[in-house]
Order: structure tokens, then sequence, then C-alpha cells
């Protein structure tokens, strides 16, 4: 066939298709045909993920072959999502399907694999804590620069430079005392008992201890609890557990989008500049100065923006302030619920005398103490603060176990709270038994205790976990050696449940006990 003859059979094709396609009826049923063909293409598709795919043979409720974990059926009441995917790894076994191309794991090592051998990069849900495309340690997704910010970051959360943060922390947790002593004072029984809301107390002296430490300033919250700061991020937190569990709709439906309030902002900003402009005298020795002296690095890539330092603080305060508090307040929960562990621990800290004038330990005195690490350990076992897990990515196909084989960008959630609360790894994992922690006293039970997640692990894992330590010893044990608690029948019985939102919680958001003065 010569060129001019070819040519000629291209023109005659394309004037019968113009011919063709000039026709109405006939473009409609091309319309037709390609949109049967898209869509008989897309249902195969998921067909065959749901029934043939690499995770067609994990078990799980039948619906997590076509679409995601519906968060909206389970979460009912409010804060119970998370009790469902229990029940699904108590049907289905330590490793389920939660969604087309989602599992979740409650095997130890399994876990392991994932946090640290493998150190999987966090899932895209963390995406939606990024707040114009601002990264922090917390929400970024990209492991290069998690490294080179936690390099940078991380020696204000070393041991030496949380020695120099103590005194922050001494001093809210003396306003504490004092504000009890007041509430006492101004309401008590005959037996000299008031009744304080001490989950309330202790989250106002977790957020004015990170105001001292993080933000240069205290908020006062202790004493009367008006500034306008953690009211804002308490919103902030409330946004983030909306965005988790609606990502989309959230950009519709809250306020500023879901952005950071602009006060907050504002105000961030005043105290910086106002941080830049202090003499070398003025300076205080705090978490802020760290940064803004990181500000100016003389490495380029060291360097930390405005923007960066403002991020990152109020990370601190969402990461910083809830958490600890909270699992102040599960151990008090624990103890009271248990008095011969509150026993125990009372006679350990009266074995350690004070100084003369002295009202709160020095953390010197406490990091030893058997029976006390022993409390915090289990509490932050039994209550873990991440129960609704922690997201991972596949990065390339990988067989986890040896036995279970997940493809490349498939979404693994690690099931932190069901593995620490599984017979598997400890012996009578529903009971409080701080013993277990030491090993005089646990030797004669099966306890795992490598089969602990709650400050996460790996490249990951938690920066302010001996900041939140120090100041969880500091708090309960200067909490006990001064007061004497009781608890209250009915609060103790609405503290039964749980609810999980950024973090896990008791459902009133209070917990009022009776306390007086020790003798």
């Amino acid at each position: 066939m010569d060129y001019e003859h070819l040519v000629k059979q291209i023109e005659k094709a394309s004037h019968q298709t113009a011919n063709y396609l000039s026709n109405r009826s006939n473009l409609e049923e091309i319309g037709k045909i390609t949109a049967i063909s898209v869509a008989t293409y897309v249902v195969a598709n998921k067909l065959y993920g749901a029934f043939f795919g690499p995770l067609s043979n994990i078990p799980g409720p039948f619906w997590s072959r076509f679409i995601q974990f519906p968060k909206f059926y389970y979460d009912r009441p409010s804060g119970t999502g998370y009790k469902a995917i229990l029940g699904f790894h108590d049907k289905y076994g330590d490793v389920i399907r939660l969604g087309p191309n989602t599992v979740a794991v409650a095997d130890k090592d399994m876990i392991k694999q994932v946090l640290v051998t493998d150190d999987f990069p966090k899932a895209a849900i963390y995406e939606v804590f990024q707040k114009k495309g601002n990264y922090t340690l917390f929400s970024t997704t990209d492991v290069d620069w998690h490294k080179k910010r936690r390099r940078v970051v991380s020696p204000a959360f070393s041991i030496k430079y949380l020695n120099s943060l103590e005194p922050f922390m001494a001093t809210v947790t003396e306003s504490l005392i004092n504000k009890i002593d007041g509430e006492i004072a101004q309401d008590h029984d005959d037996l000299e008992y008031g009744t304080v809301d001490i989950w309330n107390l202790v989250q106002r002296l977790a957020l004015d201890v990170i105001g001292e430490t993080a933000f240069g300033q205290t908020f006062n919250m202790v004493k009367d609890n008006k500034h306008f700061v953690p009211s804002a991020i308490s919103q902030e937190m409330r946004n983030s557990a909306i965005s988790v569990m609606y990502p989309t709709l959230s950009k519709f439906i809250l306020p500023n989008g879901g952005k950071t309030d602009p006060r907050l902002q504002e105000f961030l900003t005043g105290v910086i500049e106002d941080r830049l402009h202090k003499s070398e005298g003025e300076k205080r020795k705090d978490i802020l100065q760290f940064l803004i002296d990181v500000q100016h690095a003389a490495e380029t890539d060291d360097s930390l923006t405005a923007e960066s330092i403002m991020a990152e603080t109020v990370l601190f305060l969402i990461a910083g302030s809830e958490t600890t508090s909270n699992s102040i307040g599960f151990s008090l929960i624990n103890l009271l619920r248990n008095p011969d562990k509150l026993k125990k621990l009372y006679e350990e800290l009266d074995g350690v005398e004070l100084e003369q004038g002295q009202t709160v330990f020095h953390h010197e005195q406490l990091k030893h103490l058997p029976y006390l690490n022993a409390v915090i350990q289990e509490t932050l076992r039994v209550d873990s603060i991440a129960a609704a897990g922690l997201s991972r990515r596949a990065p390339k196909d990988v067989m986890l176990g040896g036995r279970v084989f997940v493809p490349k960008d498939a979404t693994v959630i690690c099931s932190l709270y069901y593995v620490q609360k599984s017979d598997k790894y400890y012996s009578h994992a529903n009971e409080f038994k701080p013993e277990r922690w030491i090993e005089s006293e646990g030797q004669d039970e099966n306890n795992q205790l490598d089969a602990f997640f709650t400050f996460s692990a790996g490249s990951r894992n938690c920066i302010g976990k001996n900041f939140a330590l120090q100041e969880m010893r500091i708090a309960i044990a200067t909490l006990l050696k001064t007061f004497e608690i009781q608890p209250i029948e009915q609060e103790m019985k609405d503290t039964e449940d749980r609810r999980q939102f950024i973090t896990l919680t008791v459902p009133k958001n209070r917990f009022n006990i009776k306390i007086k003065r020790r003798n």
C-alpha cells in the first residue's frame, strides 16, 4: 500500500466517523456504552479487591471489603468507636480487615515490626492536623522531614534540659496545693473532707506547666481558669477530632474551615516577638527560648521560622496537656478503685522525707521509687491514651510477622490498647496490678512487659515522654504526700466507662473526689 492510498483511506475513515458522530442518537449510544464500561471496570475492580485482592484472606466484617470503617455508625455514643474495633479483634483475631486497603494488628511483634524494625511512615490521616500546610513533629508523614526536625528539637527534651524546667513544674504544683487548700477551707464536711473535681484541676495544672515551659508565661489556669489560650486549644482539639472523623466535611462545618483560631496565632506571634527583643540577661531558659535560639542557628537547615515555632508550641500544648493530665487522673481513679494499692503508695511516699519548708517533691527524690513508677506504668498500660491505635502506611510490600502479606500503601492500624489489655501478654490483664512492673514481685506471673506501646516506639515515639513522666511523678507524689483522698460512689461508677476522642478520657470529663490535708 503506497503513501497516497493510505492517506485516502484515513480521510475516508475520518469522514465516516464524523458522519456517525453527527447523529445525536449515535452519540447517546456511545455515551451509554462508555458509562457502562467505566462502571463495569470500577465494580469489577472493587469486586476483585474485595474477594481476590492481597487483603482478601484477612478476616473482618463484610463491609470492610468495600468501605472504610464507618465511624459515623459505630461511634455512638460519641467517643466509643474504638470499642467496636476491640470487639472485631475479639471476634476475628489479632489481624483484621477494616477497609478495602486497611488492616488493624493486635500482635506485639507485628507492632514492633511496623513501628521499629520497618519504621512505617505515618498514614494519610495525620495530614488533617497540618494547618496551612505547616508540618509538625506530630503531623508530618514525611520521613526525612521528621528526622531533620526531630534532630533540631530533641535537645529541648533531654534529661539535662528537663532538669532546668523542674522549677516551673514545682511552682505550678504548689499553686495546685494552695488551690485545693482553698476549696477545702471554703466547703468541707464534719470530717474536714472537701470535694474537688480533681480531673479538672489536673487538666489546669498540665496547661499551666506547658504555659510556663513552652509559652514562657503561666496561664494561671489553676488559680482562676480564665485565660483564653487553653479554651482555644480545647476547641482546636475538638475540631481535630471532627477532622479525623470527617476530613472533607470538616472544611465546611468548622469555624475558620478547621484552621487555627486567628486569636491564637496573634497571641503566639506576640509572645515570640516579645521574646525576640529581650536582652541576653532577660532570657528565660525554657522550651520556647530553645526554639527561638534554634531560629538563629548558623546552619540554614537547622533554623526554625516563626510559623514553625508557633506550630510546634501549639503541638506541645495539645500533646503535653490533655495526655498527661488524663493519665494523672486515671492514676487516681485506679488507686481509689484499689485501696490496697493506694495504701502501698502512701507507705512508699511516707518513707521520703521533705526538707524544711519544702512542699513539692524534687524529681530526684521520686524518679527511682519502684511503686510510684509501677503505678504510673500500670496506669499507662490499662488506660493507654492512644486507645484508637496508631495508623501507619506500608512503604513497600511487606510480610508482617512472617504470615500476613500487606501491599505497599496499605494502612496498618496498630491496636495498642487491645495488646496492652490482652491476657496473651499479661496475667489478669484487666486488673490494675502495679506489682507486675516490679521484678521482685511479679516473677510468678506471665507478663510480657515489652507489649507496651503507650509512648509509641521507633523513630516516631513520643518526644515528650520524659517530660510527661517527670510531671506525673511530681504531681501524683506531691498530691498524695499532702492530701488524703477518698472515693465518691457515684463518681466511681461514672468513671467505669471510657471515651476516645483525640485522647482517652472519662465520659463526663470530670471526676470528683473527697480530699483533706493529711496529719
